[in-house]
């Protein structure tokens, strides 16, 4: 039995352009120091991210300058990205476990939760969020809102060599969506607006009375759906329904796909944001489940109350920020499954969001009543599974029902472990959805408190999530199946 990557040329390419995305890593890192210029006090704190910066840059440097004759394959981009998202992350704890309370292994689960945008965070009860410098907290959100666009993306735009290679590293990302004929254009055309949009998340912020920094640092984790907030009580803490209905907005454009933008805002077609699946099913699924979650939280709270609480978790939920403006874990289990519905579903492909993505979920359901349809008409008739303009073929349709299955039975795994860890059933599969789904609404498990298995559980699921499953299986299976070697037999393969 071998591995699908194994050669030694395989490892090469795979270094080579792994190490064009640590340079980028490098740079993410080394750019808080500006923030210096701004806090004078906090200019001995400069060598912690500098240092891991140089460090990260210079490796990635002596990596990409390998020299190896072969075309990069779908295959070795899954690989990359995969070792991409483990670096980022690694990276990124050497600052917060050397200026903070936090043990590196959860200094490590902090960073893969800020780069991979998923938002659970280790400064909860008994640590608290609020007395780190600022430039540590500008970095926890500097790498949601570099993670949301993806790591890979970061390095594709200006390091990474265009054409094929950039191609298969976009895909390998789960992004299939071109806006313009090359995927390099395409990449910079979504960085324009990720900036513009950030641009406007800031001002409108800053207009709605929150202070610069923490309007700079939620905009941040807003677009990106990160939703680590500088506020150990997140966006309750400005108990203004201004601040929530400039979240919701920030959110919501960060949950559609990028594509939608351009049409819509950059090429004058309305109608295209309208017309889209993705957002008619988003805002559907929002209104169905808000509708029953305002009825159960009325219960607790006067009418207005819940429908502004309501309001917002489900936004943040679907979204898959994690911003909060209530303590979940105080909800009941009517409404935390209601929310974990949501978490699952995720926001639109070609996002920052994570979670089975909207465009699953409607072909799911298509699929359904397609089937229904079919037993219903006279033998023979043809009836094709249409969603929007869009014919899916079979193949589509079963990889959208394969990669739901698969997806739903991670989620189970690590719910069950979870509860083995003695947490409640509703919790468990509450926190896991919110890990594996990146969007780090909590109900309280996540914590320094929780037993280092639940970590890792937690930890493997916001990276699985992330890069969409698959990637991370043919990771995790070539590492246990590599040789150095070609075996001899196979030596006579042609290379794909």
């Amino acid at each position: 039995m071998f591995s699908l990557v194994n050669r030694v040329l395989d490892i090469k390419l795979i270094l080579k352009d792994l190490g064009s995305i640590l340079q980028g890593i490098g740079i993410v890192t080394m750019l808080p120091i500006l923030l210096c210029y701004f806090y004078r006090s906090e200019t001995d704190l400069i060598p912690y991210f500098v240092i891991p910066g140089l460090i990260a840059f210079f490796i990635g440097w002596m990596l990409s300058r390998i020299v190896v004759e072969l075309h990069l394959q779908i295959r070795h981009a899954m690989m990359i990205s995969s070792l991409a998202w483990l670096s980022a992350a690694l990276v990124g704890s050497f600052p917060l476990y050397y200026l903070s309370d936090l043990t590196f292994f959860d200094a490590y689960f902090e960073a893969m939760s800020a780069w991979t945008g998923t938002g659970l965070t280790m400064f909860t009860n008994p640590l608290s969020v609020e007395g780190l410098p600022h430039i540590l907290l500008f970095f926890r959100s500097l790498q949601q809102w570099a993670g949301g666009i993806g790591v890979v993306l970061v390095a594709m735009v200006v390091l990474i060599r265009p054409g094929v290679s950039a191609a298969r590293l976009y895909i390998s990302e789960a992004r299939a969506e071109k806006i313009k004929p090359t995927f390099l254009g395409t990449v910079r055309v979504i960085w324009k607006i990720y900036v513009l949009y950030t641009i406007i998340g800031i001002v409108l912020f800053t207009l709605v009375g929150m202070p610069f920094f923490e309007a700079v640092n939620h905009c941040f984790t807003g677009l990106g759906t990160g939703g680590m907030s500088t506020k150990d009580s997140s966006i309750a803490f400005f108990d203004s329904f201004k601040v929530e209905l400039v979240a919701i907005f920030l959110m919501t454009m960060g949950a559609i796909n990028f594509t939608i933008h351009y049409k819509a805002f950059f090429k004058g077609k309305l109608r295209a944001l309208i017309k889209d699946v993705q957002v008619q099913a988003l805002f559907v699924i929002t209104g169905f489940i808000l509708a029953v979650l305002v009825l159960d939280l009325s219960q607790v709270y006067y009418p207005f109350e819940a429908a502004r609480k309501g309001l917002f978790q489900v936004f943040s939920a679907i979204t898959c920020c994690g911003f909060s403006t209530d303590v979940l874990a105080n909800w009941s289990e009517t409404s935390k499954l209601l929310i974990i519905l949501l978490m699952i579903c995720g926001g639109g492909a070609g996002s920052t969001a994570g979670a089975l993505k909207l465009i699953r979920i409607v072909v799911v359901f298509k699929t359904l009543s397609t089937q229904i349809r079919r037993a219903l008409l006279p033998r023979g008739a043809v009836v094709s599974i249409k969603v929007g303009e869009t014919v899916f073929k079979d193949k589509d349709v079963m990889e959208a029902l394969l990669f739901s299955l698969v997806y739903i039975l991670f989620l189970l795994a690590g719910s069950f472990i979870l509860m083995w860890l003695g947490n409640g059933s509703m919790n468990a599969f509450f926190e896991m959805a919110s890990a594996q789904g990146n969007v780090g609404l909590s109900v309280g498990i996540t914590s320094v408190t929780l037993d280092p298995v639940g970590k890792a559980v937690l930890i493997l699921g916001m990276w699985m999530g992330r890069l969409e499953i698959i990637p991370t299986l043919v990771f995790l299976v070539n590492m246990a199946l590599i040789p150095l070697k070609t075996p001899r037999r196979l030596r006579s393969i042609k290379e794909d």
